[in-house]
């Protein structure tokens, strides 16, 4: 038995890292998902500093609803 949550889940053609989900919205037909990155960029120094970058998923296809909602569930920590 798999002891800790799967990272990847595929929903249609792509893959998604759960790791990086920051917040999920349910609009009843759709989910919409908020990722985010870290890319690094220069603001006029030396060094390179962070910026956090969010991108959105919409999730609309009721057999990936069902399959991102049973992962959800399935990997619930509370």
């Amino acid at each position: 038995m798999r002891t800790r949550p799967y990272a990847f889940l595929k929903l249609g053609k792509r893959w998604i890292n759960m790791i990086q989900v920051t917040d999920i919205e349910d609009h009843e037909s759709k989910l919409v998902i908020y990722l985010t990155s870290d890319m690094a960029r220069r603001v006029g120094t030396e060094d390179p500093q962070t910026a956090t970058v969010s991108r959105r998923l919409s999730v609309k296809d009721p057999e990936e609803l069902i399959k991102l909602r049973r992962w959800l569930k399935l990997n619930d920590l509370e």
